[in-house]
């Protein structure tokens, strides 16, 4: 590996890619997220199969795991540091999997595991609804 500022080009490559898609399409993409989490919630509490706290706590994990990465990603791009933020992944992630064993494995007070799962999950479908509908209207 070369010892110069350019051995992570593939690195800075790739925080370019991830750097377009954070940005100003994160507020739509949120709110597509929160539109899912309620249609979600709400399909749990009419159904009575899994609970909507569940669907709320995992919607609002992931929402913040991706808010805080959003920001840190900017905060790392704009002062030209594309390595740290791709670092910055890594160590977000493993923090918000720590707090999320801590809550499932908590003790009576935890919630729903299939229904937090629902939760998380509505981030990936906003994501696809996002990459469908969302460039072209």
């Amino acid at each position: 590996m070369e010892s110069s500022g350019d051995s992570f080009d593939w690195c800075e490559s790739f925080g370019g890619s991830i750097g377009s898609t954070v940005g100003p399409d994160s507020l739509a993409l949120q709110s597509r997220h929160w539109a899912l989490v309620i249609v979600t919630m709400v399909g749990a509490e009419m159904t009575g199969v899994v609970g909507p706290g569940g669907v709320v706590l995992g919607g609002g994990m992931i929402s913040l795991s991706v808010a805080v990465y959003d920001t840190l990603f900017r905060l790392a791009l704009s002062q030209g540091r594309r390595s740290l933020a791709i670092g910055l992944l890594f160590a977000k992630l493993a923090a918000f999997l720590g707090l999320g064993w801590l809550v499932l494995t908590s003790g009576s007070g935890r919630p729903d595991p299939l229904g937090f799962a629902l939760g998380v999950t509505c981030f990936p479908a906003a994501v696809v609804w996002f990459a469908v509908r969302g460039r072209k209207g």
